[in-house]
């Protein structure tokens, strides 16, 4: 059984947890699925076979007949088993689509709450150098930062304005190299 999330677990790594978990247990039912599906192509050979072999060596009667549509009848199931494999198979291809679109959910909120973090509370290396105006600063730690919601709203929103502006920068770049290659 997959493991728990933990409650001390970031949100966004919660989500790759996940994410990761129902990737290897869609792998897990896709093959158990396959297997089936070997079933039921096995069951409609099985059924032809049986149908052909009865209807070289029994003369007709209608025993004969009620048997021989008796295996039509498997056929008929056997054929419907492997449609609804099918749709099985479209299902896990969708889930595989909603784990991908999670996968980036999760990297994008792992990348903006690296951003907030450095941005609200800069490590030592990366605080600017500012000589000390009090006592109560010189005992503070780098990670206790001085945040307000104002503070942490204009971080976000500087986040996202530099993502536009890359996501345009690269669009453009795409256009151009496709215009001009």
């Amino acid at each position: 059984m997959p493991d728990k999330p933990q409650e001390d677990q970031a949100i966004p790594d919660q989500l790759m947890q996940i994410a990761l978990e129902q990737e290897g247990g869609a792998e897990r039912v896709l093959g158990q699925i396959e297997v089936v599906q070997h079933s039921f192509e096995e069951i409609q050979n099985l059924a032809k076979e049986c149908q052909d072999i009865f209807r070289n060596l029994v003369p007709p009667s209608p025993e004969l007949e009620t048997l021989i549509a008796k295996l039509e009848e498997i056929g008929f199931h056997a054929d419907n088993g492997a449609y609804n494999i099918q749709g099985a198979f479209d299902l896990y291809q969708y889930q595989d689509v909603v784990r991908q679109k999670l996968e980036r959910v999760g990297r994008s909120l792992i990348e903006v709450s690296h951003y907030v973090l450095t941005r609200l509370q800069p490590s030592e290396d990366q605080a600017p150098k500012v000589a000390p105006s009090g006592r109560d600063i010189l005992h503070r730690e780098p990670q206790l930062a001085d945040v307000t919601k104002a503070d942490a709203d204009s971080v976000v929103a500087e986040f996202f304005a530099k993502a536009v502006k890359e996501k345009a920068a690269k669009k453009a770049e795409g256009g151009s190299l496709q215009d001009g290659g």
